[in-house]
């Protein structure tokens, strides 16, 4: 049994149906959002135009920190596509 699985015990249906989808809508706004700062952190980078020593572990940290937030993505991708399953599961029980 997930966290999923325990916050929706004891609700009817149209109760959990809902949660989900508020869930999975918070999900994917925070996917944006980070998909976002993401895509204008990696325009920060001028790793090809910066020579000295500080301009070039700058751009290591900014590559590590897209190393970090491509993870961060990942999880969140998963995260989206259990909160889809259970939708899905909750929409087939409704139509028995």
């Amino acid at each position: 049994m997930d966290g999923v699985d325990v916050l929706l015990h004891g609700q009817d249906r149209d109760e959990r149906l809902a949660m989900l989808r508020t869930q999975r809508n918070l999900l994917f706004t925070l996917h944006a959002e980070i998909t976002a700062s993401r895509r204008n952190l990696g325009l920060l980078d001028p790793s090809a135009a910066w020579s000295s020593r500080s301009q070039r572990e700058y751009s290591h940290r900014v590559a590590e920190m897209l190393g970090d937030l491509d993870v961060v993505l990942h999880f969140l991708d998963e995260a989206l596509a259990t909160a889809r399953n259970h939708i899905h599961e909750e929409e087939q029980m409704c139509r028995v």
